[in-house]
């Protein structure tokens, strides 16, 4: 484990940069197995430099997510409202015929980057993944479409400095249930934020809505 930078356009971020971005967001209420299986991981994770998704309120489901998609042609400043209207536009059209479906997320996992939960089964969602960067193409071109996310996750948390993951995966296999539903019937346009935190000198992320767009219409 060591101290997660992200990137935007190939080079390390901008501190206070925000990049529009499409993310899959667990509900309180609606997805609370999975927010309580990463509730149940806060006590491993407490001790390694990891800035955690979910805050100690239990039932919160903090900043998890699974990225979906980044914009990466020019950050969200540099964006018209009239062109995220045509992006949200395009998003609603080619998920309109998209069906609302559940996944898994889990086991637990410690990286390089901090703590995640994997995507599976995937099949649907990478399919979503697809209609998302089809309507980015069409609206952005491909130039837009410069982030290779890998496997779809939900991170846990980042690390702000250098770790021995070993021992946490070692806590993290005995934790039970090691997977957890999560129900997606929309699709989150979002500002992100990542800023550099005061108090650990990581990387923190937020963000601001931009739309909600339902599956199915």
């Amino acid at each position: 484990m060591k101290r997660f930078t992200p990137h935007f356009q190939g080079r390390p971020w901008v501190d206070g940069l925000e990049v529009i971005h499409a993310y899959l967001v667990p509900r309180a209420g609606v997805d609370d197995e999975l927010i309580a299986l990463a509730h149940a991981c806060r006590p491993a994770l407490l001790e390694y430099p990891i800035d955690l998704a979910c805050p100690p309120e239990v039932g919160d489901p903090g900043t998890l997510h699974v990225t979906v998609e980044m914009v990466a042609d020019a950050p969200a400043a540099d964006i018209s409202a009239g062109e995220r209207t045509d992006l949200v536009h395009a998003l609603r059209e080619r998920l309109a015929d998209v069906s609302p479906f559940a996944t898994e997320l889990g086991p637990p996992i410690g990286t390089s980057a901090g703590a995640l939960l994997d995507v599976w089964p995937e099949d649907e969602a990478e399919e979503l993944r697809e209609r998302v960067r089809a309507a980015i193409r069409e609206t952005r071109g491909d130039v837009a479409l410069q982030h290779d996310g890998g496997r779809l996750h939900c991170s846990l948390g980042y690390s702000y400095d250098a770790a021995d993951p070993d021992p946490l995966n070692s806590r993290l296999r005995a934790l039970t249930p090691r997977r957890a539903p999560l129900h997606v019937d929309s699709l989150h346009l979002l500002n992100v934020r990542f800023e550099v935190a005061k108090d650990t000198g990581g990387w923190r992320l937020s963000w601001e809505p931009i739309a909600e767009i339902p599956l199915g219409g």
